[in-house]
């Protein structure tokens, strides 16, 4: 696909990374740009490497996962708007469950090596553990800085995708695959799926222009976006085909009453959608 640089096998699964995720170093340098040199300098390196290590590591926990369970795994991509893992479909809700979660859990390690050097790093400065999880002075103690802002964005990331019941992140799939697994007909599901992700969407949008925040409004945008495809397939009752509700068993009748089908054939499916450590 245009634009999407290879970077190896890492584990035995391709890398891929989009050259407008450049564009994601361009904002954060831009947003800090008034401020300092140093804070511009911090900025790009939370945007650049930080951040790509974050969200390879968060996709990669959906790959592994997807592994687990014995559906394919296909490639991961890098792209301005966070990472998307390309696997098989998963065979029941519950290991889909299981894909979803492994992404944003993988923050946890990454939380836990983030402070573990923060410690380190404060106590070989003799700057004061007990205020060292706040932003430090970034001209004085760049490094430390860079330790506090990679946990935060570790912590917010985990809690964005994590906590946020709203399509396409990782918690609009959790949230599927928990009604589906409590018997939910698939059409009332799909039809609380969206209502969330439109709310989601639209405060995410409205949080962006008051803050002046490109990427957390292309995030919401692209929400927007996706979420209109579950749209047409509702109304076009085409929504038991959608990979995220195309179970064996799953119906938009009283699970009581429906036939038996079959599981839908091997698809391209995203484990992890977009989303931006701007948001």
């Amino acid at each position: 696909m245009w634009g999407e640089i290879p970077l190896g096998k890492p584990f035995g699964i391709e890398l891929r990374l989009h050259v407008l995720f450049f564009v994601t170093l361009v904002l954060a340098a831009i947003s800090q740009a008034w401020v300092s040199a140093y804070a511009v300098a911090w900025a790009v390196v939370l945007a650049g490497p930080v951040l790509l290590v974050t969200i390879y590591l968060h996709e990669l926990g959906h790959c592994l996962a997807s592994k687990m369970v014995g559906a394919d795994v296909h490639y991961i991509l890098l792209w301005p708007l966070g990472g998307l893992a390309f696997v098989g479909h998963s065979s029941s809700p519950g290991r889909d469950l299981f894909v979803a979660v492994m992404g944003p859990l993988m923050h946890l390690p990454q939380l836990a090596v983030w402070v573990a050097i923060l410690a380190l790093s404060a106590h070989v400065v003799h700057y004061p553990w007990h205020s060292s999880l706040h932003l430090p002075d970034i001209r004085s103690h760049f490094w430390l800085a860079v330790c506090v802002g990679a946990a935060w964005l570790n912590i917010s990331l985990m809690i964005f995708n994590l906590l946020l019941p709203a399509y396409p992140l990782d918690g609009g799939r959790i949230l599927v695959d928990l009604l589906l697994l409590c018997r939910v007909p698939v059409k009332p599901a799909a039809v609380v799926t969206v209502a969330l992700a439109i709310c989601v969407a639209v405060l995410l949008i409205v949080w962006g222009f008051v803050e002046t925040a490109i990427l957390t409004i292309a995030v919401g945008a692209w929400m927007l976006y996706t979420t209109w495809e579950l749209v047409m397939c509702i109304k076009n009752g085409t929504i038991e085909a959608h990979p995220m509700f195309c179970y064996e068993g799953a119906t938009s009748q009283p699970r009581s009453a429906a036939p038996p089908r079959s599981v839908a054939p091997e698809v391209m499916l995203p484990a992890h959608q977009p989303r931006s450590a701007a948001v």
